[in-house]
Protein backbone atom coordinates (compact mmCIF):
# COMPACT_ATOMS: atom_id res chain seq x y z
CA UNK A 1 0.00 0.00 0.00
CA UNK A 2 3.04 2.30 0.94
CA UNK A 3 4.25 1.60 -2.56
CA UNK A 4 0.79 2.59 -4.58
CA UNK A 5 0.97 6.02 -2.16
CA UNK A 6 4.36 7.03 -3.71
CA UNK A 7 3.25 6.19 -6.90
CA UNK A 8 0.80 8.26 -6.70
CA UNK A 9 2.34 11.16 -5.09
CA UNK A 10 5.28 10.45 -7.50
CA UNK A 11 2.47 10.61 -10.63
CA UNK A 12 1.05 13.30 -9.18
CA UNK A 13 3.83 15.62 -8.80
CA UNK A 14 5.16 14.79 -12.49
CA UNK A 15 1.33 15.48 -13.89
CA UNK A 16 1.73 18.70 -11.96
CA UNK A 17 5.12 19.75 -13.36
CA UNK A 18 3.68 19.32 -16.51
CA UNK A 19 0.70 21.33 -16.04
CA UNK A 20 3.16 24.35 -15.15
CA UNK A 21 5.46 23.41 -18.12
CA UNK A 22 2.16 23.49 -20.12
CA UNK A 23 0.95 26.74 -18.69
CA UNK A 24 4.36 28.10 -19.15
CA UNK A 25 4.39 27.22 -23.03
CA UNK A 26 0.58 28.60 -23.55
CA UNK A 27 1.02 31.63 -21.57
CA UNK A 28 3.78 33.27 -23.62
CA UNK A 29 3.37 34.91 -26.34
CA UNK A 30 5.23 34.90 -29.84
CA UNK A 31 7.07 37.99 -30.79
CA UNK A 32 8.08 38.56 -34.21
CA UNK A 33 11.06 40.56 -34.91
CA UNK A 34 10.64 43.22 -37.35
CA UNK A 35 14.03 44.25 -37.43
CA UNK A 36 15.19 42.91 -40.98
CA UNK A 37 11.66 43.15 -42.79
CA UNK A 38 12.12 47.52 -42.10
CA UNK A 39 16.03 47.24 -43.22
CA UNK A 40 14.57 45.35 -46.69
CA UNK A 41 11.80 47.76 -46.83
CA UNK A 42 14.35 50.61 -46.49
CA UNK A 43 17.04 48.83 -48.88
CA UNK A 44 14.26 48.41 -51.41
CA UNK A 45 13.13 51.97 -51.14
CA UNK A 46 16.80 53.43 -51.54
CA UNK A 47 17.13 50.90 -54.57
CA UNK A 48 14.09 52.46 -56.31
CA UNK A 49 14.85 56.31 -55.33
CA UNK A 50 18.35 55.73 -57.07
CA UNK A 51 17.42 54.15 -60.57
CA UNK A 52 14.29 56.18 -61.26
CA UNK A 53 17.08 59.07 -60.53
CA UNK A 54 19.21 57.41 -63.23
CA UNK A 55 16.52 57.32 -66.28
CA UNK A 56 16.80 60.12 -68.47
CA UNK A 57 13.14 61.25 -68.75
CA UNK A 58 11.76 61.25 -72.51
CA UNK A 59 11.59 64.69 -73.41
CA UNK A 60 15.66 65.35 -72.70
CA UNK A 61 15.99 62.38 -75.03
CA UNK A 62 17.02 63.68 -79.00
CA UNK A 63 14.87 61.87 -80.79
CA UNK A 64 13.63 63.33 -83.98
CA UNK A 65 9.92 61.67 -83.95
CA UNK A 66 7.43 61.17 -87.19
CA UNK A 67 5.08 63.95 -88.07
CA UNK A 68 3.88 65.22 -90.93
CA UNK A 69 5.70 65.49 -94.59
CA UNK A 70 7.74 68.70 -94.52
CA UNK A 71 5.55 69.81 -98.18
CA UNK A 72 2.42 68.77 -97.95
CA UNK A 73 2.21 69.06 -102.02
CA UNK A 74 4.12 65.19 -101.91
CA UNK A 75 1.42 62.59 -103.03
CA UNK A 76 2.80 58.76 -102.67
CA UNK A 77 2.19 56.59 -105.35
CA UNK A 78 -0.28 53.76 -104.71
CA UNK A 79 0.96 50.56 -102.86
CA UNK A 80 0.86 47.11 -104.68
CA UNK A 81 -1.80 45.25 -102.39
CA UNK A 82 -1.08 41.79 -102.39
CA UNK A 83 -3.60 39.23 -101.57
CA UNK A 84 -3.25 35.85 -99.76
CA UNK A 85 -6.47 33.14 -100.43
CA UNK A 86 -7.29 30.57 -98.07
CA UNK A 87 -5.44 28.19 -99.98
CA UNK A 88 -2.18 30.03 -100.79
CA UNK A 89 -3.42 32.00 -104.03
CA UNK A 90 -1.87 35.31 -104.36
CA UNK A 91 -3.38 37.92 -105.83
CA UNK A 92 -1.92 41.22 -106.90
CA UNK A 93 -4.03 44.30 -107.02
CA UNK A 94 -7.29 42.54 -107.26
CA UNK A 95 -5.91 39.71 -110.12
CA UNK A 96 -4.85 36.17 -109.44
CA UNK A 97 -1.01 35.54 -110.29
CA UNK A 98 -0.04 32.06 -108.35
CA UNK A 99 -2.08 29.23 -107.44
CA UNK A 100 0.28 28.96 -103.96
CA UNK A 101 1.79 25.63 -105.47
CA UNK A 102 4.99 27.26 -106.44
CA UNK A 103 6.52 28.36 -103.73
CA UNK A 104 9.20 30.41 -105.96
CA UNK A 105 6.51 32.23 -106.86
CA UNK A 106 8.00 33.50 -110.10
CA UNK A 107 5.28 35.43 -111.82
CA UNK A 108 4.90 37.62 -108.65
CA UNK A 109 8.86 38.48 -108.64
CA UNK A 110 8.65 39.24 -112.42
CA UNK A 111 6.00 41.83 -111.92
CA UNK A 112 7.46 43.34 -108.69
CA UNK A 113 10.66 43.26 -110.62
CA UNK A 114 8.40 45.67 -113.29
CA UNK A 115 6.65 47.69 -110.76
CA UNK A 116 10.31 48.47 -109.14
CA UNK A 117 11.93 49.02 -111.97
CA UNK A 118 9.22 51.65 -113.52
CA UNK A 119 9.65 53.48 -110.30
CA UNK A 120 13.38 53.40 -110.37
CA UNK A 121 12.77 55.23 -114.10
CA UNK A 122 10.82 57.99 -112.66
CA UNK A 123 13.00 58.43 -109.89
CA UNK A 124 15.93 58.48 -112.09
CA UNK A 125 14.78 60.55 -114.34
CA UNK A 126 13.73 63.22 -111.92
CA UNK A 127 10.07 63.03 -112.77
CA UNK A 128 9.25 62.30 -109.14
CA UNK A 129 11.03 61.97 -105.86
CA UNK A 130 12.08 58.82 -103.91
CA UNK A 131 9.14 59.72 -101.08
CA UNK A 132 6.92 59.67 -104.13
CA UNK A 133 7.57 56.54 -106.37
CA UNK A 134 9.21 54.35 -104.09
CA UNK A 135 7.37 51.12 -104.24
CA UNK A 136 5.42 49.81 -101.29
CA UNK A 137 3.89 46.58 -100.98
CA UNK A 138 1.06 46.07 -98.61
CA UNK A 139 0.54 41.92 -97.56
CA UNK A 140 -2.95 40.96 -96.70
CA UNK A 141 -3.58 37.51 -95.39
CA UNK A 142 -6.75 35.35 -95.02
CA UNK A 143 -7.01 33.67 -91.55
CA UNK A 144 -6.85 30.26 -92.56
CA UNK A 145 -4.00 30.69 -95.14
CA UNK A 146 -0.27 29.09 -94.21
CA UNK A 147 2.03 30.61 -93.19
CA UNK A 148 3.99 29.39 -95.83
CA UNK A 149 2.28 32.06 -98.45
CA UNK A 150 2.57 34.77 -96.35
CA UNK A 151 6.29 34.01 -96.35
CA UNK A 152 7.01 33.08 -100.12
CA UNK A 153 5.21 36.26 -100.42
CA UNK A 154 7.97 37.80 -98.54
CA UNK A 155 10.54 35.77 -100.01
CA UNK A 156 9.55 37.12 -103.49
CA UNK A 157 9.62 40.93 -102.14
CA UNK A 158 13.23 40.55 -101.06
CA UNK A 159 13.81 38.55 -104.81
CA UNK A 160 12.78 41.56 -106.56
CA UNK A 161 14.77 44.54 -104.21
CA UNK A 162 11.28 45.79 -102.20
CA UNK A 163 12.35 47.35 -99.24
CA UNK A 164 9.07 48.99 -97.78
CA UNK A 165 5.98 45.54 -96.75
CA UNK A 166 3.07 46.07 -94.45
CA UNK A 167 0.75 43.41 -93.14
CA UNK A 168 -2.81 44.36 -92.84
CA UNK A 169 -5.52 41.99 -91.29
Amino acid sequence: MLGKLILSLELGRSVHNFMEALKKILGDEDEVDLTPMIDVTFLLLIYFMVTTMLKQPEAELSIQLPGKPQSSDITPMDMLNVKIGDQGEVYLNGSEIEDGLDFDMPDLVSNLKVQKGMRDQLISSGAKTKAEAELKVQIESSGIAEHQSAVSVLNACSEAGVNKVTFSF
